[in-house]
């Protein structure tokens, strides 16, 4: 029989404690080693309290007297976060059951839960993350819904000045009204493009890979040489040799769109300067900042500027959907970066994403 219990307690999956009324420990089996990281030389007539973090010891043998004065089966620490404390004095939480054993003493089963509470808390995270999309797509549908509406409302109504033009034989205002909707139509186009390419954007992962910051900028003022061009715009680079870990093609469509703003939003007759600069800050990330020296924008927009269709200027002076730093914020924020915003008008703008890098 003795046999038996021994093989039985050996091979328990639990970390299996026979501990005295002293708090003394009597015996242990081969999980409680590996869970602990003690041999069971070290353990047995050692206090318990040696597999208790330091913190919790006075409250742990308060606890332990009260069972004693009045034992019974029963999970320890119900309701309570319970944590261990291994040899090397790393804690873990745990899970323990108490069964009280003649006058020898209590038999604990201690379960290592890390990975179970690791998993409560991505859980928690995706659900807060879930609840804030299901807050954003709702207030996206709203504006997105009133803003491809309003080029529809328009082509609707000059289809009826088309019409009653050429009954009139009145071909000026025929071209006016066709050119009018024309350009709705191009609008409305642009509006469902844009719309489209931030959904998929949300719902496709990121494929990292390190990647030298000076590439990636080199790839953007590439891919904007044109617009560079017609607006005779001088690009300022130093961005340093810093490497980051990042969705390369996503990455370079975030400083696309940062960089096209900067060219674009100048003074007429102002040719665009921008700054494309780069550091390591005093709490060891890199920091990637564009500034320009442009119309900028109100500073009480700052906090604004990166939600859908929000605007910081007329579009009848500025061309544009308001979807481009929707997208670079949600490409940030799926590498788990910060990216910030601030402007004065007629002072310029300046934008700043943090990340980890070497």
């Amino acid at each position: 029989m003795d046999d038996m219990f021994r093989l039985a307690v050996e091979a328990c999956p639990a970390a299996m404690i026979l501990v005295d009324g002293a708090g003394i420990v009597r015996l242990v089996n081969q999980e409680c080693e590996r869970m602990f990281g003690y041999e069971r030389g070290s353990l047995i007539g050692a206090s318990v309290d040696i597999l208790v973090p330091n913190g919790a010891r006075e409250a742990h043998s308060a606890r332990r007297r009260a069972f004693g004065a009045k034992p019974s089966k029963r999970r320890m620490g119900e309701g309570r976060d319970l944590c261990a404390r291994r040899s090397d004095g790393s804690e873990f939480p745990v899970e323990i059951g108490l069964t009280p054993i003649n006058e020898i003493g209590v038999l604990a089963f201690v379960v290592d839960i890390s990975a179970r509470v690791e998993a409560e808390v991505a859980i928690r995270g995706y659900t807060t993350r879930l609840e804030q999309a299901n807050e954003n797509l709702a207030h996206f549908a709203h504006v997105a819904s009133h803003d491809i509406q309003e080029p529809l409302r328009k082509i609707a109504a000059f289809a009826d000045v088309l019409k009653m033009a050429l009954a009139n034989g009145d071909t000026a205002e025929a071209t006016y009204a066709a050119e009018v909707m024309a350009m709705s139509s191009r609008r409305a186009r642009g509006l469902v493009r844009d719309v489209l390419s931030l959904a998929t954007l949300q719902a496709t992962q990121l494929e990292l890979r390190r990647v030298r910051l000076d590439t990636i900028v080199g790839e953007v003022l590439s891919t904007l040489s044109q617009a560079i061009k017609e607006a005779g715009a001088r690009i300022d680079v130093d961005v340093g040799d810093f490497e980051i870990r990042c969705d390369t093609p996503k990455t370079e469509r975030l400083l696309t769109n940062i960089v096209a703003n900067a060219v674009k939003y100048h003074e007429a007759g102002a040719p665009p300067v921008v700054h494309i600069s780069a550091d390591r800050g005093a709490d060891g990330l890199v920091r990637l900042v564009v500034r320009d020296e442009g119309i900028g924008f109100p500073p009480h927009l700052a906090g604004e500027i990166f939600t859908p269709f929000r605007r910081a200027h007329r579009r009848e002076d500025y061309d544009g959907t308001g979807i481009g730093l929707a997208i670079a914020k949600t490409i940030a924020d799926q590498h788990g970066w910060a990216i910030t915003a601030a402007g004065e008008v007629k002072k310029g703008a300046r934008f700043e994403i943090r990340f980890a890098g070497r």
